[in-house]
């Protein structure tokens, strides 16, 4: 038997051993990756390897415990201990069958792991199958997880699917309330006249709407009049704020749509047809309930002054891009006698305004647009590129100098919602400082302010490079955020920013017009809190992600039909595997792999080079198709040759 004191010491040394695992036991979230390996990272920022053994064990995203050990080779590997919490609940995918067994593939990055469906799990799904499913069993910890089939989305070769399966994966709002028709109901357009006592009369001014040709959703109207020192601009917004208040059925709705989504063929609105394309569209020749924003312009293009008035607006004209790109580009005759002066007035204003905002904030590189056209099976039918034309670069004046306005109008306030641009991502830095020194770029100020930004991307074109400079510093931007300080837009050299000018389409542009109304009438402004803000951020990424899905995928079966076989295109991205080549008479984005054929990678530059070949950004080329993956929604391409 042990004596006591034995007993004491082989107490104390378990204590000290559990203490010690305890010590080694780490917490960390699961990455996946585009193999069967991924990673878990720490919120200290450490990230270790999971073997595929172990990555099989769980889903990207788990907050795990784990500990670490090395492999034969000395490296660091992660060992699951414990499963904390996992938030990966449902998914879509494919439908597989293998054998008499019957697996869900997730489409979900990171994530190659198939699910088995079980026979009564998956009854009427059929081969080819696009479906939605609930994780019934998790992978840890033996690594065999299991879901059932909730729903059965269709085919890819359905019309409509493309739309229909993005809607579904990123779990888009996209049917209203049973209380829509009934406060639908309520809104008429014989309400206008009492809604607009105490609103300022502007009928009478002729403004125009701008926009595309089968446009029905129009949220902003303009016009301009000279003055003695320049220009009075007036940006007219619709209001739907006036038509239906907070936490009622339709605002919950707008909320969490967000967004209104122009998917290929069909849109997904933020508001009711009867709303987006009715009551608050600024018709021709109706009267409408807006908010406009009333600019004094100098004769240099520097917004002097601005105000902001709820008022009774009538659109003098419904216009297109083509027909005033055509008036002011060929002075012809396409635009009615009686607007001809007020929208050459409108044009003289939006080019001063560009070149004051050419010499003092940042201008953005134009990209070419993609107008797809499809036929009665829901596909493609023909693509039409078309570069930004003179009308569509005036309104973008307009709107950019109105929304510029509103931020500084909110900035003296308690409360706004702006967005910020914080310019270049902290991991660039030391890269950016290499390519500011080798090339010579001469500026003054700090690049990771404001005002140095402005000033280095300003320097630019002094800088001695052949480099395509300007874009290669793009890629290391961070992504501009919604926030309630009034913080600088680095982009566009803006000292603040916000969005008002689409109350129709966007919910924040919405949340901004009561935040102005409040501030002019006295009244209690809505609180922004930070779910708001994160409810907006996330579901403005998901939109555009949903939309880029299902135009991709359009895109891809157009392309997987051509009987062409060499395209033309530009490098947009490197990576130490390859680069990205957006075909430029389709615009759609395939990848050249290199890792087999010995280039040499260079990270700062994003550059591939071997021997006198050198692949940049910018860089144009021909290619083939190598491969085109349908369900993947991946494209192959081979070099042919450099442009």
């Amino acid at each position: 038997m042990l004596n006591i004191d034995s007993l004491s010491q082989l107490k104390a040394l378990k204590s000290q051993i559990h203490e010690t695992h305890q010590a080694s036991v780490l917490t960390g979230v699961v990455r996946g990756s585009q193999g069967r390996f991924g990673f878990v990272a720490t919120d200290k920022g450490e990230s270790y390897f999971l073997t595929p053994d172990e990555m099989a064990k769980v889903f990207p995203g788990d907050t795990i415990q784990f500990t670490t050990t090395e492999d034969d080779k000395g490296k660091t590997q992660a060992l699951v201990e414990k499963l904390i919490k996992s938030d990966f609940k449902v998914f879509s995918g494919r439908f597989l069958k293998k054998g008499k067994a019957q697996f869900a593939v997730p489409d979900v990055n990171g994530l190659s792991t198939w699910l088995y469906l079980p026979p009564n799990a998956c009854e009427g799904v059929e081969e080819n199958d696009w479906i939605k499913c609930e994780v019934t069993r998790h992978p840890f910890p033996g690594g065999k997880p299991q879901a059932k089939v909730i729903s059965k989305i269709g085919k890819l070769e359905d019309a409509g699917f493309e739309r229909q399966y993005s809607i579904e994966k990123f779990n888009l709002s996209h049917e209203w309330p049973e209380t829509t028709p009934s406060e639908l109901a309520l809104l008429a357009e014989e309400n206008i006249p009492a809604m607009s006592q105490g609103r300022e009369d502007l009928t009478a001014l002729p403004f125009v709407t701008i926009d595309s040709e089968h446009t029905r959703d129009m949220d902003d109207a303009l016009y301009s009049e000279k003055t003695e020192s320049g220009w009075n601009l007036y940006i007219a917004i619709a209001d739907p704020s006036a038509w239906f208040g907070m936490n009622t059925a339709l605002d919950k709705e707008a909320a969490r749509r967000s967004n209104s989504l122009y998917f290929p063929g069909r849109n997904l609105p933020m508001l009711p047809q009867e709303l987006s394309n009715g009551l608050c569209s600024l018709l021709e020749n109706q009267n409408r309930l807006a908010i406009v924003c009333k600019i004094a312009i100098s004769e240099t293009g520097e917004a002097t002054e601005s105000s902001f008035i709820e008022a009774l607006v009538s659109s003098k004209g419904k216009l297109n891009y083509n027909q005033v790109t055509d008036f002011l580009d060929n002075q012809s005759d396409v635009i009615e006698s009686n607007l001809a002066d007020h929208i050459t007035t409108l044009y003289a204003t939006t080019k001063a305004l560009n070149v004051y905002r050419e010499k003092n904030n940042l201008i953005m590189d134009d990209r070419p647009d993609y107008y797809l056209t499809l036929g009665d099976n829901g596909k493609i039918q023909t693509i039409l590129k078309a570069d930004r034309n003179t009308a569509q670069k005036l309104v973008e004046e307009a709107m950019l100098v109105a929304n510029l306005s509103c931020a500084r109008f909110m900035a003296d306030s308690d409360l706004g919602l702006f967005v910020e641009h914080a310019g270049f991502r902290t991991e660039r830095i030391g890269d950016i400082k290499t390519i500011v020194e080798q090339n010579e770029i001469k500026f003054e100020g700090d690049f990771t302010q404001a005002d140095g930004y402005k000033a280095l991307i300003q320097a630019l074109p002094t800088a001695n490079s052949d480099r395509p400079l300007k874009t290669l510093l793009s890629r290391f931007l961070i992504r501009s955020e919604f926030t309630t300080e009034a913080k600088p837009h680095q982009g566009m050299g803006f000292d603040c920013y916000t969005t008002f000018t689409s109350p129709i389409r966007k919910y924040n542009d919405l949340l901004v017009h009561r935040i102005i109304k409040s501030k002019l009438s006295g009244k209690k402004a809505p609180s922004i809190s930070e779910e708001v803000i994160d409810n907006l951020q996330d579901r403005l990424i998901k939109g555009r992600n949903a939309v880029y899905q299902a135009e991709n995928w359009l895109k891809l079966q157009f392309l997987a039909s051509c009987t062409q076989t060499e395209f033309d295109g530009t490098i947009v991205q490197l990576n130490q595997g390859g680069f990205t080549v957006q075909l430029s008479d389709i615009g759609v984005d395939g990848f050249v792999d290199l890792r087999k054929q010995k280039f040499e990678f260079d990270k700062v530059y994003l550059t591939h080079s071997k021997g006198d070949v050198t692949y940049q950004l910018n860089t144009e080329v021909k290619v083939t198709i190598k491969h085109i993956d349908l369900e993947l929604r991946k494209l192959e391409l081979a070099i042919i040759t450099a442009a």
